[in-house]
């Protein structure tokens, strides 16, 4: 069947956010993740553009903002829309909240530490409705549109690299069989991890990351760098750079695998960021696309729609992914 593998990776993805952060599983054709999708696919080229750099540098000029196109404008409506979503649904979860009963998701530890406090009569600090709010928004901002690129991605390299395809099933198959997936199984799967590794490196969901500021002065290739200074690293310099990766824009899992085909953990991917402020949701977004892509090869054949399948072309902006493809996808058995 010809189908927007988009579609269906961001619907699955979708719910799993949703039901961590508020305890429910939507229907599959809801269409409140379509429209979250839409709100990310027009945020996100704006966030990442020339103007809202400009204006992040030099902040004097966000009161200009008209004259830039008024990109702040419209970044603060559609976080509206979005916090309008995600408020109601924070509404519903504290209606059905019972303090009582083991936490469930996200919502309900929130408030069930809101309450242990009030009991304690202990101050609420950073556990207020806002900070409520703007941790569902966070969950959201960060752990959908990327984890939905880098899936999209991978099922772009598999019609691209039909071998690559099958000796991924044939691992599948003789290691794990039938039977379902476990994050667990990522030690018994080499080369599954080793594709996953390379999809980090060339995909570069992140080229960009948010502002850092030194804590001490330093040097970089002969350039001095004062204590206090703000930077924003870019880790797809290293990701793309010749010197440290052989032919960097060919697509190509054996580069993390040893003598003895075993998977190679490489520290300078780091899709998620390093140190203290790295991507808190790595170990959930890491689960969710090992499990999910696997389950894919283990039940799944993906071929391109026409003779020539489509190439890793990406979109621009704070995040990126490859444009939009259509593929054929045919069960297995």
């Amino acid at each position: 069947t010809e189908v927007d593998v988009t579609e269906n990776i961001m619907r699955a993805v979708g719910n799993i956010i949703w039901n961590i952060t508020f305890g429910v599983t939507l229907e599959f054709e809801n269409p409140l993740l379509t429209r979250f999708r839409e709100l990310q696919q027009e945020a996100l080229p704006l966030m990442g553009g020339p103007a809202m750099m400009f204006m992040e540098t030099f902040p004097i000029f966000r009161k200009l903002d008209f004259l830039f196109g008024g990109h702040i404008k419209k970044l603060r409506e559609l976080s509206g829309e979005t916090n309008n979503y995600l408020a109601e649904a924070m509404k519903t979860a504290e209606l059905s909240f019972n303090p009582d009963n083991q936490p469930s998701c996200y919502i309900e530890a929130f408030l069930a530490e809101q309450k242990r406090r009030e009991e304690a009569g202990k101050p609420m600090g950073n556990f207020h409705y806002e900070q409520m709010l703007q941790s569902a928004v966070s969950l959201w901002g960060a752990g959908f549109d990327t984890t939905v690129a880098l899936l999209r991605m991978s099922v772009l390299e598999l019609i691209n690299h039909p071998e690559v395809q099958t000796k991924l099933q044939k691992e599948v198959d003789d290691v794990i069989g039938e039977r379902r997936i476990r994050y667990d199984d990522q030690k018994l799967l080499p080369y599954m991890c080793a594709f996953l590794q390379e999809i980090y490196r060339k995909g570069n969901s992140l080229p960009l990351n948010f502002k850092r500021i030194t804590t001490q002065d330093t040097k970089i290739e002969g350039h001095h760098i004062s204590a206090g200074t703000t930077i924003l690293p870019q880790f797809s310099m290293v990701h793309a750079d010749p010197k440290e990766f052989e032919r960097p824009d060919y697509f190509c899992p054996e580069r993390h695998l040893d003598e003895h085909g075993q998977f190679v953990k490489d520290p300078r991917i780091t899709p998620f960021s390093v140190g203290k402020r790295a991507c808190l949701g790595e170990t959930l977004a890491r689960m969710e696309i090992f499990v999910m892509f696997s389950t894919f090869l283990q039940n799944c054949n993906f071929t391109p729609v026409g003779k020539i399948p489509p190439a890793t072309q990406f979109t621009t902006g704070i995040s990126r992914g490859v444009v939009d493809f259509h593929v054929k996808i045919q069960p297995r058995n």
